[in-house]
């Protein structure tokens, strides 16, 4: 199925690019979410009428990630968690968890902006996590898991 998107997409393209994509995505995901709307005729003349609009939010929607970005790079969180008598940390330390603590913090973060690369985390000390608030604007945040008995 080809498509036309209407925002840059990760892995996929810019707006305005024409890409052939499985139905099912295109159908559950990109068009519901309004990131792409189907190749053809009419939708091509609807797209090059609207372009100019469509760029603009789109760069406003970058300059406002980075400048979120800015705020937050390299900004270390702490959670506590307990621990065992052997030092095991109970349970683990997930998305929501760093999402809320952030939060905490006084910064915006969303769930889907957090990305464990390695699952929760399981392990006491730093971890790098990495951050993407928009599919150009990309940076880690450490976040220490701190035990208590």
């Amino acid at each position: 199925m080809e498509v036309i998107l209407l925002e840059k997409v990760r892995n996929l393209g810019s707006l305005g690019d024409q890409v052939k994509v499985k139905a099912g995505f295109a159908r559950n995901y990109l068009i519901p979410y309004g990131k792409a709307v189907t190749a053809n005729e009419e939708n091509r003349a609807k797209f090059e009428a609207k372009r100019a609009e469509l760029e603009k939010m789109q760069s406003d929607a970058h300059d406002r990630a980075r400048s979120r970005a800015e705020k937050m790079t390299g900004f270390t969180v702490q959670i506590v968690r307990k621990v065992s008598e052997e030092g095991k940390l109970f349970g683990s330390v997930g998305v929501r968890d760093i999402c809320d603590a952030m939060q905490e913090a006084g910064f915006e973060l969303v769930k889907s902006e957090l990305h464990l690369d390695r699952g929760p985390l399981k392990e006491l000390g730093d971890h790098e996590i990495s951050v993407s608030l928009h599919p150009e604007v990309n940076f880690k945040i450490i976040v220490s898991v701190i035990g208590e008995k």
